[in-house]
């Protein structure tokens, strides 16, 4: 009776081991994720290491919203020597009929340009511009975070004075590669219009 006891709690301790490591394999046992795109003089894994450094959060989302299959994309927007971004798209990993399909996931900006990097929120009225002005960090973070979905901003007054900020984005969009090297050529649908606000304290 005893020796049958034991033989059951050494197979239940085999059971949770295995669990245990199941739920414990290294990050190098799990499905490597293969990025694809135009990242000009960088690599793009190298400057995909250096985003998820600067943006921990934003580029766990990422990852969340694109999981191996599927490819990350990354293409540098540099038109501008004031202002250069990083497009973050999650692509099919199939070609079909010669095109690639792919959802855009944000906006980041290109490393040393971090500054530069938000919406312009300003106001010509002077009591709109003082508000902004007492709630910076606010603004500042809604500067970014709406910059990160591509979109712009609206500064909003209701009938008792209140001030909000509006993102408006759009949201949805169908990506097309039509060359296979990871950078939108296109779009199927441009998707719909998507918006969040904050109210400031005046």
């Amino acid at each position: 009776m005893k020796l049958l006891k034991m033989s059951k709690i050494i197979n239940l301790s085999f059971i949770l081991a295995g669990i245990n490591l199941l739920f414990c394999l290294p990050a190098s046992a799990q499905p490597a994720m293969k990025i694809i795109g135009n990242c000009e003089t960088e690599s793009c894994e190298n400057l995909w290491k250096i985003l998820q450094s600067n943006f921990p959060e934003k580029t766990q989302s990422y990852q969340r919203d694109c999981l191996p299959p599927q490819l990350l994309g990354l293409e540098v927007d540099s038109n501008s020597d004031l202002y250069k971004v990083v497009y973050l798209s999650c692509w099919e990993p199939k070609i079909e009929n010669g095109e690639r399909l792919g959802l855009p996931l944000g906006v980041l900006p290109l490393p040393g340009y971090e500054q530069q990097f938000g919406v312009k929120i300003s106001s010509d009225d002077p009591k709109i511009q003082a508000i902004l002005n007492r709630n910076r960090e606010q603004v500042e973070r809604m500067s970014f975070e709406c910059a990160t979905h591509g979109g712009d901003i609206n500064i909003l007054v209701s009938g008792d004075e209140k001030i909000s900020l509006q993102c408006y984005f759009q949201a949805g969009a169908n990506l097309v590669d039509s060359n296979g090297d990871g950078v939108p050529d296109g779009m199927y649908t441009k998707g719909t219009g998507v918006d969040f606000s904050e109210e400031l304290k005046n």
